[in-house]
C-alpha cells in the first residue's frame, strides 16, 4: 500500500478508533514511508537527513526513533517536496516577525479538512449544528489592517463542520467590535430549541462574550457546546487561567465544563488538533502521536514529566512537516488503555518558550541539525 493509500485508510478508521497495537504499528509505518516520500521530494529535507546520519528508514523500529524538524526552521526555509504546491500558508507571527511558511497541494489540503472534520464530529457528534462566531461576518467588516480576514482564515476549517453561521459581533463607532443584539438574541432562542454551538478565539469570547459591558442574560440552554482555540498568550498576558476561563462561561453562560471544548494546533501540521474538555488534557487522535522530550537530552521522558513537545501527524505529505518538535513546554498528563483497547493519550501545555531570534526549541540542538 502506498503512502496516500495508508493515510486515507488511518483517516476513514479513526479517529479513535483503532486498539493500540495496530495504532502503533500503523502510525510507524506511515512515518517511515513519509520520510522515504520527503528524502525523495526535498532536497533540503534529503541533505538534513543525510548529513545528521539517521537510521535508514527501514531500520527504525519505535516511534521514539522518528526524527523530528525544529519547528523554527519552517520561518527561515521554504521546504516542499511537491513542485506542484498550490497554496502558501503562514503562521500569525504573534511572537515574533518571522513567520512559518507551509506549502499545501490538493491531496494534503484535503486530508486536512477530512481529518478536522471527523475530530470535531467525535466531540460535537455527528449531526451539524447552527454555529454562532464570536467575531464579525469578514464581508461586513470596515477592517482594513487585515486581522479579521486572517482570524476567518484560520476558523474557516471548523466551519466547515456547522449547519449555519450566525456571526455575534458587528462593527460600532469607530470601527469597534460590539455585540449584534439581534443575534445575540437568536442564539439564546436557538439554544433553548436546539442544539448550537458557539465557537471563537479564546481571548475574543471573553473580552467580548464573557466580558461585555452589555448588560444581556446570557443564559444559554444546557446542551450549547463552546469551541475555542488561538492560543493563551493574551488571556496569560492579564493573568488569566483555564480555570478563570471555565468559571465565567459556567457564570455568564451557564453551560458546564464538559461542554467547552478548547482545541491545541498549530500552522506547521494543519487539520491536526488536539482537544481537551473541560479542564482535561488534550486528547491525542488516530491521526497523531505526541512524545515530551528532555530539554537538554532531547530524549524521551516519563509521563507526567516536563520538556518540549514532538509532534507526529500523518497528514503532510507536500511538505516535510509530519515529525516536529516545536517550542511549547508541556507533559503527558494520562495514559491508558480503555475497554475497546484503545490507548488514551493526554497532554497539557505548560508554557512557550519566548526567544528574541525565534528558534525556541533549535536553541538546544546542535547546529548541523538545522538544515
Amino acid at each position: 500500500m502506498n503512502l496516500i493509500d495508508q493515510i486515507n485508510c488511518l483517516i476513514e478508521s479513526g479517529p479513535l478508533g483503532n486498539e493500540i497495537e495496530n495504532k502503533n504499528s500503523n502510525l510507524l509505518d506511515v512515518f517511515k514511508n513519509q520520510i522515504a516520500h520527503h528524502v525523495g521530494n526535498c532536497q533540503e529535507y534529503k541533505n538534513w537527513y543525510e548529513n545528521n546520519a539517521f537510521k535508514s528508514y527501514d531500520k527504525i523500529t519505535s516511534l521514539e526513533d522518528v526524527p523530528f524538524l525544529p519547528s523554527a526552521i519552517f520561518k527561515h526555509l521554504s521546504l516542499k517536496s511537491d513542485p506542484e504546491n498550490k497554496k502558501q500558508i503562514q503562521s500569525s507571527g504573534t511572537t515574533s516577525n518571522l513567520k512559518s511558511k507551509i506549502f499545501l497541494d490538493s491531496n494534503t489540503s484535503l486530508n486536512q479538512t477530512k481529518s478536522l472534520t471527523k475530530i470535531l464530529k467525535f466531540f460535537l457528534g455527528k449531526t451539524k449544528k447552527p454555529f454562532f462566531v464570536v467575531d464579525v461576518e469578514p464581508k461586513f467588516s470596515k477592517n482594513t489592517d487585515g486581522s479579521i480576514a486572517a482570524r476567518f482564515a484560520g476558523m474557516s476549517g471548523y466551519l466547515l463542520a456547522s449547519k449555519s453561521k450566525t456571526y455575534l459581533l458587528e462593527e460600532g463607532e469607530h470601527g469597534r467590535m460590539e455585540l449584534n443584539k439581534d443575534a445575540l438574541n437568536q442564539l439564546i432562542k436557538a439554544s433553548n430549541t436546539d442544539n448550537v454551538v458557539v465557537i471563537g478565539y479564546t481571548y475574543m469570547i471573553w473580552q467580548y462574550l464573557l466580558n461585555s459591558n452589555d448588560q444581556i442574560d446570557l443564559l444559554l440552554g444546557e446542551n450549547t457546546q463552546l469551541i475555542h482555540f488561538g492560543g493563551w498568550k493574551k488571556l496569560n498576558d492579564i493573568k488569566v487561567s483555564k480555570q478563570n476561563l471555565l468559571e465565567k462561561i459556567q457564570l455568564i453562560l451557564n453551560l458546564n465544563s464538559e461542554n467547552v471544548f478548547d482545541i491545541y494546533g498549530f500552522t506547521e501540521q494543519l487539520g491536526t488538533i488536539y482537544v481537551a474538555q473541560g479542564n482535561e488534557g488534550c486528547l491525542v487522535s488516530d491521526y497523531s502521536y505526541v512524545i515530551v522530550r528532555d530539554p537538554i537530552t532531547l530524549e524521551p521522558v516519563p509521563d507526567g514529566t516536563e520538556g518540549f513537545l514532538q509532534f507526529m501527524s500523518i497528514l503532510p505529505t507536500s511538505y516535510p512537516g509530519f515529525s516536529i518538535l516545536n517550542d511549547d513546554l508541556g507533559m503527558i498528563t494520562e495514559r491508558k488503555i480503555d475497554n475497546d483497547g484503545h490507548e488514551i493519550i493526554k497532554f497539557i501545555v505548560l508554557s512557550r518558550l519566548e526567544k528574541a531570534e525565534s528558534r525556541g526549541c533549535g536553541d538546544t540542538l546542535p547546529e548541523n541539525f538545522y538544515i
